[in-house]
């Protein structure tokens, strides 16, 4: 396997993990792209406790940065500027280099299930432009079938079932808010170079209309094959103007997607 077969690999993987604690009810019905206007942006932190109590502090700061009209369709650029810590004692220490993630995004996409478009960009995009530390960036084009391609070559299955439990009043460090409660518990199972993994989780979802991505707080417990994982997100800001691409440099060019997936 090749190195960025094996980037995206591990992409997968962690859409997957994020997929299972983080979507949407069936009838729920968000709409993104009105809460969501260009250069609006959202700052969140999750926080992942292993099964040995080890805490890893992830803070994302999520962007809407333009929109434009390709063969008729509507897409718009987002970016996740992610970077990564280790908790230890209250104390936080950064773990490798900051990563940048700009995907071109279908309209539809956005109007569907917001959780997933936005913990899935590096798998639904039809280009995403990566940049890791000070590496200079990189553009894959073609990217849109990701997801669903490798979750066929995996042979993955994902079983899962939601529950609307309505509003709720609640407060993060970016402010009060009345929002919507979601509850989803299920399993998620795949193989990876021969190895089995079975993930089951039961997460709840917060989403309000007052944020741009409608992403307040999440809360879930993950098993995977018996390993028992916490997660919490919660809202730290947002803004409805002044995003911009973190990404300056012309990227170069990737493989399709086509090409990637069969090395």
């Amino acid at each position: 396997m090749n190195k960025i077969k094996m980037i995206f690999t591990a992409t997968f993987l962690g859409c997957c993990l994020l997929f299972v604690t983080q979507a949407n009810a069936e009838g729920y019905e968000f709409n993104m792209l009105a809460a969501t206007p260009e250069g609006s942006w959202q700052l969140r932190e999750d926080t992942n406790t292993d099964h040995k109590g080890r805490q890893t502090v992830t803070s994302i700061k999520t962007s809407m940065l333009s929109s434009e009209v390709r063969d008729g369709e509507n897409y718009y650029w987002m970016e996740m500027v992610i970077n990564n810590f280790k908790l230890k004692k209250g104390k936080r220490k950064p773990t490798g280099d900051q990563a940048i993630i700009k995907s071109l995004m279908p309209a539809d996409v956005l109007s569907g299930d917001p959780a997933n478009a936005m913990t899935n960009m590096r798998g639904l995009g039809k280009e995403i432009v990566i940049q890791n530390g000070k590496d200079d960036p990189m553009i894959i084009r073609g990217a849109g079938g990701l997801a669903g391609a490798m979750m066929k070559s995996f042979g993955t299955e994902v079983n899962f079932a939601f529950s609307d439990l309505g509003t709720e009043q609640i407060e993060v460090p970016a402010g009060q808010f009345e929002a919507r409660k979601i509850s989803g518990k299920g399993t998620t199972e795949t193989t990876v170079i021969f190895k089995k993994i079975k993930v089951e989780s039961d997460s709840v979802v917060w989403m309000s209309e007052a944020v741009p991505f409608g992403m307040v707080k999440a809360e879930g417990v993950s098993i995977v094959n018996g390993k028992e994982s916490t997660n919490s997100t919660i809202l730290i800001d947002h803004g409805a103007s002044g995003a911009s691409s973190l990404i300056t440099k012309t990227p170069r060019e990737l493989p399709s997607m086509k090409n990637i997936l069969s090395n």
